[in-house]
């Protein structure tokens, strides 16, 4: 996904919306930082947000269009730069399944499925693992696929720390 560059005034009037001001975004660390966008797979949050926290609650909403997939929360800075934030700080990466047993029961149940004659099952993890692939080969397959999750509401305060901390290093 491409950000446009926008100009600090259409993004300071987009803040207004929210009933922000600039004059109260910056802190010693980030003075530079004005406000944050969040992208999602339709672009749902035209306007910026004030706070990084704002962007992060707003790709956790029901609003947001496959976050995991495509979501982005972007820092817009007072010198026309943008930061893009790394998602690995608001999303969590893990293994689609746990265990080897895990897997395994889910390419015989899909194979079973392929062989009933069921016209979606060949279709069904295609991106995980080809289905004429040997058994094992497929369940290799399968153990090295990783899901990625928006963190939850719960991490909020730490995320938001970690991102202000990290956010410090790259003004350094």
């Amino acid at each position: 996904m491409t950000t446009e560059p926008l100009s600090e005034a259409e993004l300071l009037h987009g803040l207004d919306a929210y009933g922000a001001h600039a004059d109260e975004l910056a802190t010693p660390t980030t003075q530079q930082i004005f406000a944050f966008r969040a992208f999602d797979l339709r672009d749902r949050f035209p306007a910026p947000f004030p706070d990084f926290r704002g962007a992060l609650e707003a790709l956790q909403s029901g609003t947001a269009y496959l976050p995991e997939m495509s979501g982005e929360i972007v820092a817009y800075c007072r010198d026309g730069r943008t930061i893009p934030i790394p998602s690995e700080l608001f999303m969590r990466t893990q293994p689609r399944f746990r265990s080897r047993d895990e897997a395994e029961e889910w390419v015989r149940d899909r194979l079973t499925s392929i062989k009933q004659g069921d016209a979606l099952a060949r279709l069904k993890g295609a991106a995980l693992c080809y289905p004429n692939a040997p058994f094992e080969k497929q369940i290799e397959e399968a153990l090295t696929i990783k899901d990625k999750h928006m963190v939850g509401p719960s991490e909020n305060d730490a995320v938001c720390e970690q991102v202000e901390r990290w956010l410090v290093s790259q003004q350094a």
